[in-house]
């Protein structure tokens, strides 16, 4: 204000603040918001986040201890606006309280800023937050900790730190409030499904319908113990009954439930229904989820030139696949229909691609512990084996030995 020979009038007409607040705030009279630095700070032509290393001091009273209102209000926006190393030093302080309870009441002020910046979608800011109340949360088995176990899957659960949060998030199940635990339940049974661990979705699938009964959460168990009973050998009318059973909760599922049953019908063998399917799949934004099925059924029917035809015409959506990571599940169908197109290529003779897509989509199953489609893909290329240069044969051999590695550290860790 002096650099500018402002007066407080001044600050106020500039700044939006009523001269009254501004001397309140000049005389100690009255904390300075957050909103108001930010308002102080745009009037002075600085940019956001110019003063706010000076303000820690003002989230904490005489004493030490953090003002709920203030202090929070700027952890949010540290966190939300990635003001990494002026979050890590407000943490820092309310973590170093000396007395228990008040550092309790800190770690309870940093999961409600974590919730409030997850349920906002700003999930990867909420990380860090998340990772202090399981660090630091005295009582390991507390709602707190253990629904940030779950939160912690959720954000990371297509990386490579998804096994260890899955486990974790298992261990802690029980301890999530019920209403967050049905949530949990779903994300788990996704997990599972995108592996094609077929007897987890099932177990899982079938937990949540015991604790739903009615609902979205529901209709999701139903139809994941679908998927999950075709692949474990039930029959087509016990899995048409589970779609009708679905189809019934709203108009979405019942939806949902129309091509599903062609799905189904493909995936027992009906072959003939794949361009009625392609037909209800044409006109809607969610094809991706069924182009690697159509793609594989004209594969094994022979119809190599309808499975080029329908490359060419839908290449757009292919080319969205390869670089879409939301929602999840394009990422899933991406690596369905790389392998329908692997058996493609090989049916037309192009062995040196469609052998070297084979061991991609394996690599890529066995990174995000999809072991049966890694078995597939192993299955694939011994039937088209004679036709692999040796570079692809020594793939198989390393794919082949890393698979056995994988058994091995299972079966000792069973044995433990």
């Amino acid at each position: 204000m002096e650099m500018k020979q402002w007066s407080k009038t001044d600050l106020a007409n500039h700044s939006g603040i009523h001269i009254s607040e501004i001397s309140r705030i000049f005389n100690h009279k009255h904390p300075l918001s957050l909103r108001c630095l930010d308002a102080i700070t745009n009037a002075l032509g600085l940019a956001e986040g110019a003063l706010y290393s000076c303000y820690i001091e003002e989230c904490f009273n005489e004493k030490g201890h953090l003002d709920k209102r203030r202090g929070s209000q700027f952890l949010y926006k540290c966190a939300a606006e990635k003001y990494k190393e002026l979050c890590d030093e407000v943490l820092t302080i309310m973590l170093e309280e000396k007395l228990k309870t008040i550092r309790n009441k800190n770690l309870t002020y940093i999961f409600s800023v974590a919730e409030q910046l997850f349920q906002e979608g700003k999930e990867r800011e909420a990380l860090r937050l998340y990772e202090v109340i399981i660090e630091s949360m005295p009582d390991r088995f507390s709602e707190q900790v253990a629904i940030s176990y779950f939160r912690r899957f959720y954000i990371v659960r297509l990386t490579e730190k998804a096994e260890h949060a899955l486990v974790q998030v298992l261990e802690h199940m029980a301890y999530i409030p019920e209403d967050i635990r049905k949530e949990a339940v779903m994300w788990v049974m996704a997990m599972y499904y995108r592996r094609e661990e077929w007897l987890e979705v099932l177990h899982y699938a079938e937990r949540l319908e015991r604790m739903t009964g009615e609902g979205e959460y529901y209709a999701r168990a139903i139809m994941y113990k679908g998927f999950a009973l075709t692949r474990l050998g039930a029959s087509i009318e016990e899995v048409l009954a589970l779609t009708d059973q679905y189809a019934k909760v709203d108009d979405f599922f019942a939806d949902m439930a129309i091509g599903n049953r062609y799905v189904t019908l493909l995936d027992y063998g009906y072959l003939e229904y794949v361009d009625e399917y392609l037909t209800w799949l044409e006109e809607r934004a969610d094809i991706y989820v069924g182009l690697p099925r159509v793609l594989e059924a004209y594969v094994h029917l022979n119809r190599l030139d309808d499975a080029s035809r329908l490359l060419d015409k839908f290449r757009h959506v292919i080319e969205d696949m390869a670089v879409s990571k939301e929602p999840w599940l394009k990422e899933k169908m991406y690596l369905d229909f790389r392998y329908a197109y692997a058996l493609y290529q090989c049916k037309r003779s192009l062995f040196s691609e469609g052998i070297t897509t084979l061991l991609d989509v394996a690599y890529a199953a066995y990174n995000i512990r999809n072991m049966e489609r890694f078995h597939k893909c192993l299955l694939s290329f011994w039937k088209y084996r004679y036709d692999a240069a040796p570079h692809q044969e020594e793939q198989y051999i390393q794919l082949l030995s890393i698979s056995e590695s994988r058994k091995n550290r299972t079966f000792n860790f069973l044995k433990l």
